[in-house]
C-alpha cells in the first residue's frame, strides 16, 4: 500500500485543480483496497486535511471527507466539522464531511480504528449544529444528515429531534433519550408511515412500561402492521396477558403460527426489543475497544437474527448491519445463520460462509457459493483443511490469482492424497508471487511485504503456514466431519498438480511478454513447438508459462506471477 500511494501522491493535483477520471479511479481503488490497512498509520490523516483544505476542488476536497473516516481523532473531527458547518461548503463536500462525522462503524477499516471520547463530542456538536440549522428552517437539505444522525446518540440532537418529530422520522432508529421518546410516543402520528414501525420500537425501547399505555391507546386506530408490532412490545413489557388481543389480530392471517412463535419469543425475554438493542451496537463499533469488540458484536448480531425465525426485517439495510456485526465477531455459525436468512449477505461474511460450509462437509454447496464468490481460492483451502483434498484441487484449478491460500491449499491437499512429495516440491517450486513493494522486478516469496504482515500479527494462517514450512501447513489439517460429503472419487486433479509443476511443455501454452527481436522470437516459437506446446498471443486464463523479454515492466510480471502464470528462462528453451 505504500508504494502504491506513492504512485498516488506523485500526481495528485495542485490547488484548484480536479483529477481526471483515470487518476478518480486509481484513487478509489487505492481507497478500497487500503480500507483495511491505512488505518494502521494515524499519520496518513496529514494527506486528508490537505486534501479538505479550501481551495481545492470539490471532488478532492470530498475524498479527503471519505479518507479522514478512516482516522476517527479528536482532530479529523475539528477538522471535519470545520468544512461540515462552514457556510461556504458545497453540498457534494458536506454531506460526505456528515457522514465522515458519523462514521461510528468499523466494517472493513482496520481494527484498531477507535473513537474517542473527545472525538464523539466534536463531531457530535457539529452534527447538532447542523440539525439544529435545519429544524429552525422547517426542511433537510442535506441528503446525508438523517442517516449519519442515526449513529449518534446524542442529547442535544435528541433535544433537536423532539421539536420536530416528524420532519426527522428518517433518523429515528436506535438512539433516543427518555424525554425524546415521551414525545415521539404522543406525536407518533406526526412520523411519515415507513418509519413508524422504528418509532414505535425506539419508543418502547428507550421507556420500557411506561410507553405501554400510550402505545395501546392508539393500537385499535392504526394500520395492522402497525398494530400488530404494539402488540408484541406490549407482551414484551406486560406478558402474557396481552396474548389475548395478539391473537385477535392473527384471526385469519396466514402465518399466524409464525407470529405466535414470535410472541412466545418476547415472553422468553422480557423487557427486550432485540432490533434496537442490536442496531446499537452495529452503529458504533468503532466505539468499542478492539478487545471488547468481538464479543459485543456476536451478541448484537443475535439481537439482529432473533426475529428472523419469524418474519424478515422489513427495512433491508438492517441485514447488512448484522453481516458487518457477524463479521466483527469471526464465528462461522453465525455467518450460516445470516446467509441463511439473507442469502446476499455471502458478499459481506464470504470468507466465515466458506468455512461453515467446509466444517459442515457441505462440499458441492461450498464449491458453488466460492464461484459465486470469486474466492476459489478460499474455498479450495477450506476443503484441504476439513478432509476433502481432491475437491480442493479441482477447485483450485478455476482460481484466478496466485495467492497464498492457492499456494498453501494445493500444498495441503496434495499431502493429504498421499503426495507428500508434490506438497514439497510446491514449496520450492510453485510459491505465490511475492506483493510489489516498488517499481522494481518483485523479490521471491516472501518479500518485504508478507514479512511486514508477519511481523506486525496481521498475517493469514495461509501465509503464515507457508513461511513457517511443511510441519505448520500440515498442522491446519482438520478431520472432515462424520456426514460430510464425499470426495471426488477421481485422482485427476493431484495428476494435473503434477503437470503443473513439470518443465515439459508438452501441451502447455507460452506467452512471450515484452519485446523481442523477430529472430530471437522465431527460435523461441519454434523450439517451443518443437517441445509440444504453443505460443499464445496474450495471457489468457490458464496460460501456463510466460518469457519475459526486453522491456517488460515489473508492473506486467507481477501481474502474470499472481495470476498465477510461471515463468521460464528463454536460455532454457533456446539457447
Amino acid at each position: 500500500m505504500r508504494h502504491r500511494l506513492a504512485g498516488v501522491l506523485s500526481w495528485l493535483p495542485v490547488q484548484g485543480a480536479g483529477w481526471d477520471s483515470a487518476q478518480r479511479a486509481q484513487w478509489d481503488a487505492l481507497a478500497c483496497d487500503g480500507e483495511p490497512w491505512l488505518g494502521a498509520e494515524p499519520a496518513l490523516a496529514e494527506l486528508g486535511y490537505w486534501m479538505i483544505a479550501p481551495g481545492r476542488s470539490d471532488d478532492i476536497r470530498a475524498a479527503g471527507c471519505r479518507w479522514l473516516a478512516q482516522f476517527p481523532s479528536p482532530e479529523t473531527a475539528r477538522q471535519l466539522a470545520q468544512v461540515a458547518v462552514a457556510p461556504a461548503t458545497s453540498p457534494e463536500v458536506r454531506d460526505p464531511a456528515i457522514r465522515a462525522l458519523a462514521a461510528r462503524q468499523v466494517r472493513a477499516r482496520h481494527p484498531a480504528t477507535l473513537w474517542s471520547a473527545e472525538a464523539v463530542q466534536i463531531a457530535d456538536e457539529a452534527l447538532a449544529r447542523l440539525a439544529g440549522d435545519a429544524a429552525a428552517a422547517g426542511r433537510i437539505t442535506s441528503a446525508a444528515l438523517p442517516h449519519a444522525l442515526r449513529h449518534v446518540a446524542s442529547e442535544a440532537i435528541a433535544a433537536v429531534f423532539a421539536r420536530a418529530p416528524g420532519l426527522w422520522g428518517d433518523a429515528l432508529e436506535c438512539f433516543a433519550t427518555p424525554p425524546l421518546a415521551r414525545v415521539l410516543a404522543v406525536s407518533i402520528d406526526d412520523i411519515p408511515p415507513q418509519h413508524r414501525l422504528r418509532a414505535l420500537r425506539l419508543v418502547a425501547a428507550s421507556l420500557g412500561e411506561e410507553a405501554v399505555p400510550v402505545l395501546l391507546a392508539r393500537a385499535s386506530r392504526v394500520a395492522v402492521v402497525e398494530q400488530r408490532e404494539i402488540r408484541f412490545l406490549a407482551i414484551t413489557f406486560r406478558g402474557d396477558a396481552q396474548l389475548g388481543a395478539l391473537e385477535d389480530t392473527l384471526r385469519g392471517v396466514t402465518g399466524a403460527e409464525r407470529l405466535r412463535a414470535r410472541a412466545r419469543w418476547h415472553l422468553e425475554h422480557p423487557g427486550v426489543v432485540p432490533t434496537v438493542r442490536g442496531l446499537r451496537v452495529a452503529r458504533t463499533t468503532a466505539m468499542i475497544p478492539p478487545g471488547a469488540r468481538a464479543a459485543r458484536c456476536a451478541s448484537a448480531a443475535d439481537d439482529l437474527a432473533a426475529l428472523t425465525r419469524y418474519e424478515r426485517h422489513a427495512e433491508g439495510y438492517v441485514y447488512g448491519l448484522w453481516g458487518w456485526l457477524v463479521r466483527a465477531a469471526g464465528d462461522p455459525g453465525r455467518a450460516r445463520e445470516l446467509v441463511s436468512a439473507h442469502p446476499a449477505s455471502q458478499a459481506v461474511v464470504g470468507a466465515l460462509w466458506l468455512e461453515e460450509l467446509a466444517r459442515r462437509g457441505r462440499v458441492r454447496s461450498l464449491v458453488a457459493a466460492a464461484h459465486a464468490l470469486g474466492a476459489a481460492d478460499l474455498g479450495a483451502l477450506e476443503l484441504a483443511i476439513w478432509g476433502r483434498p481432491i475437491a480442493a484441487l479441482e477447485l483450485a484449478e478455476a482460481a484466478r490469482r496466485h495467492t497464498p491460500e492457492l499456494a498453501c491449499a494445493r500444498a495441503l491437499a496434495c499431502y493429504r492424497a498421499g503426495r507428500p512429495d508434490l506438497a514439497d516440491r510446491i514449496l520450492v517450486d510453485d510459491l505465490p508471487p511475492a506483493a510489489p513493494t516498488d517499481d522494481a522486478v518483485a523479490p521471491p516469496f516472501p518479500g518485504p511485504d508478507e514479512r511486514w504482515r508477519l511481523d506486525h500479527a496481521a498475517a493469514s494462517p495461509a501465509l503464515a503456514a507457508l513461511v513457517a514450512g511443511p510441519r505448520a501447513i500440515a498442522g491446519l489439517a482438520q478431520p472432515a466431519p462424520h456426514d460430510a460429503e464425499p470426495d471426488l472419487p477421481t485422482i485427476e486433479p493431484v495428476l494435473a498438480v503434477a503437470r503443473r509443476l513439470t518443465r515439459d511443455l508438452a501441451g502447455k501454452t507460452v506467452y512471450l511478454a515484452g519485446e523481442l527481436a523477430a529472430a530471437r522470437e522465431s527460435q523461441l516459437a519454434a523450439a517451443i513447438a518443437a517441445a509440444g506446446g504453443r505460443v499464445v498471443l496474450g495471457p489468457a486464463p490458464g496460460t501456463d508459462y510466460y518469457i519475459a523479454g526486453n522491456g517488460c515492466s515489473a508492473a506486467v510480471i507481477a501481474r502474470l506471477d499472481r495470476q498465477g502464470v510461471r515463468r521460464l528462462r528463454a536460455e532454457d528453451i533456446a539457447p
